[in-house]
């Protein structure tokens, strides 16, 4: 997946519920466990999806209130950038 988008959460359980929402809405993710600068530190896990798909994946977890945390999008670098 080229340049993605990062949904962050505070728990596993989170994580795996996310995905399966988003999955349900036809959306691809992938879990990982995200880097600890990005998690402020703290063990957290990802959710990346395609940055076209960004939107409606925080709608889908908003609907259905699966609480997330910080969102980071990727520049042409690579580099990872807070989204809100």
């Amino acid at each position: 997946m080229n340049n993605p988008s990062l949904i962050l959460f505070k728990s596993v359980t989170y994580a795996q519920r996310g995905g399966r929402v988003l999955s349900q809405k036809g959306i691809s993710s992938y879990m990982i466990r995200s880097q600890a600068a990005l998690g402020g530190g703290s063990c957290s896990y990802a959710l990346k999806v395609r940055p076209e798909l960004l939107q409606r994946s925080l709608a889908a977890l908003d609907d259905s209130r699966i609480p997330y945390g910080k969102v980071y999008v990727t520049d042409r670098s690579g580099n990872f950038a807070e989204y809100r």
